[in-house]
């Protein structure tokens, strides 16, 4: 579907108010993730493309994301945000939201071709150009090991964005460099088609089971 000039001033216009209310919203009295919620919804299932989804994401790495925003490593909207977070703050957040339940909403379809490059590249990576398979950082289904974040349902936007800025060095907060000289290497179309596939995963039953009892077990506390 193509987007007409009145479509795309209307998209931008709604981003911008939304950007604007959550400045202007009075946060007396909630919880730290109560206030993430505006822009990544309560359970961290962000509804628009360009906020990461915080659900069943490590916890490790979102508090190393609320730190390096907040040291000015990493720079962008966040910012100003986290600049106001305590320590205490930041593991709360990132204890709750690592906690939460994944909802993947993306199914793109992939052909066999795609499929089979994307699979390649996650699950072996590219050798001759020094390219290491995503699991072996990312854990084997790509869904976060430490400091390392959840891949697997993020949204395709936001993928693709943060491989272009880790490309360009906009994003340069990565230990050793090691996602900029990745992203370096691999061309625009891999990294489309990761960012496509890697948002249409979906966590195993055996962990969706796990964290909703997690969950489950949080509200009967």
């Amino acid at each position: 579907m193509t987007m007409t000039n009145n479509s795309i001033i209307a998209l931008f216009m709604m981003i911008m108010s939304m950007h604007s209310l959550a400045d202007t919203i009075d946060t007396t009295g909630q919880a730290p993730y109560e206030q993430c919620g505006y822009c990544h919804e309560y359970d961290g299932n962000s509804l628009m493309p360009s906020y990461p989804r915080l659900a069943g994401q490590t916890s490790e790495y979102i508090s190393k994301q609320l730190r390096d925003f907040r040291a000015g490593k990493r720079h962008g909207q966040m910012q100003a945000t986290a600049e106001l977070l305590s320590d205490a703050d930041i593991q709360i957040v990132a204890e709750y939201f690592s906690s939460q339940p994944v909802i993947v909403r993306s199914h793109e379809k992939l052909t066999a071709k795609q499929t089979k490059v994307a699979q390649q590249l996650i699950q072996q990576g590219d050798g001759d150009r020094n390219i290491p398979a995503c699991v072996s950082c990312h854990d084997k289904n790509v869904e976060g090991k430490k400091t390392f974040p959840r891949l697997a349902g993020q949204h395709q936007v936001y993928l693709l964005g943060q491989l272009l800025a880790f490309k360009t060095g906009e994003r340069a907060n990565d230990d050793q460099q090691q996602m900029q000289q990745i992203s370096r290497a691999l061309t625009e179309q891999e990294m489309r088609l990761l960012a496509k596939y890697l948002s249409s995963l979906e966590a195993p039953e055996s962990q969706r089971k796990q964290s909703l009892n997690r969950q489950i077990g949080q509200q009967d506390g």
